[in-house]
């Protein structure tokens, strides 16, 4: 005679009375698990790490031979971003803001320096300090403590007698 295990219907507990398996019927039921992690968590949650797509996006614009200080400014400000510059300086090509090469497959662009932006800048910081009535010493400290640039205090006066600063 052959003695068959008998088995509970209901779920096993450890000792101190949690439940080690899903009382849940069904497929998989008894697969519960107690400390899953919160995270979520196995192979359908993974991604392929955003930088990777990003690199291999970037390896097509160098494949397709942009010029590489263009794969800088994509690398630098992002791939999608490049591609909105992209279009807009097209755009402008395409309304003739721009110029194009003589057989139109390139976009000629001008761009000042970014030199010429920051003397801008700091001649406005200049104008600024200049209209609260600060001396022309004064305000090469500010310059120089702020900006870091040394200016003669002749200069800070040639930019208010050219009238490049009010007043």
């Amino acid at each position: 005679m052959t003695t068959h295990e008998l088995r509970s219907a209901g779920a096993a507990h450890a000792e101190d009375g949690v439940p080690v398996a899903s009382s849940v019927p069904g497929v998989g039921g008894r697969q519960w698990d107690l400390f899953a992690s919160e995270g979520g968590g196995g192979y359908l949650n993974e991604r392929t790490p955003s930088k990777f797509w990003e690199k291999a996006k970037l390896s097509e614009l160098q494949e397709m031979g942009l010029p590489k200080v263009w794969i800088r400014v994509a690398t630098e400000i992002g791939y999608e971003n490049f591609l909105k510059f992209w279009r807009i300086l097209d755009t402008a090509a395409e309304l003739r803001e721009v110029r194009r090469s003589e057989n139109e497959s390139m976009i000629e662009v001008q761009l000042r320096r970014y030199t010429s932006f920051k003397r801008y800048q700091r001649n406005r910081f200049i104008e600024t300090l200049h209209a609260t009535g600060l001396s022309p010493a004064a305000i090469q400290e500010a310059v120089k403590g702020q900006l870091g640039e040394k200016l003669d205090k002749s200069h800070i006066r040639k930019l208010a007698k050219k009238g490049r600063i009010p007043g």
